[in-house]
């Protein structure tokens, strides 16, 4: 067995979270989306301590998928406050494709930041949230399928 390790900074997830909700917000609003929701549906710095338990939740979510398919898996926070990440660690079989570690990390990203965008527009507008779970179920399978990934085995006896 082989051990990935990476880290996903809190910062990261928040780059993705408010980068597209002002996306969403920007272009609801040009499809006529009242100003009002609109601005609600717009997350900033100030809501950090709402979002926090959800990206926490995000992170804990998926850190169990992983486990329940790669025993011996775990996620750890590391750092506080804006430095906090999460670290992860995968267990994998030896034939695991070594450079998968850097696609997975982006793949991670994207799953917290949409299931906790999920989160988020539950209460403000739910026909979002159905858009951002879907994403992050796709996100899901996406990871999962990832780490089923083999590399070619080879043979060192045939020399052929």
């Amino acid at each position: 067995m082989n051990t990935i390790r990476f880290t996903i900074t809190r910062e990261d997830v928040y780059d993705k979270v408010f980068a597209t909700s002002a996306y969403t917000a920007r272009a609801r609003e040009t499809m006529g989306t009242p100003s009002g929701i609109t601005e609600r549906m717009l997350l900033t710095a100030d809501d950090k301590r709402i979002i926090d338990p959800m990206i926490d939740g995000s992170v804990n979510e998926i850190a169990g998928e992983i486990a329940r398919y790669h025993p011996g898996s775990s996620v750890g926070i590391t750092g506080d406050g804006d430095g906090a990440g999460y670290q992860f660690s995968i267990a994998t079989p030896v034939n695991y494709p070594a450079g998968n570690a850097d696609k997975l990390t982006g793949c991670l990203e994207s799953y917290i930041a949409n299931r906790t965008l999920q989160n988020w527009y539950t209460g403000i507008k739910p026909d979002e949230a159905n858009i951002f779970a879907i994403k992050a179920q796709n996100d899901a399978m996406i990871i999962l399928a990832m780490l089923t990934q083999r590399t070619k085995p080879t043979n060192p006896t045939n020399n052929a």
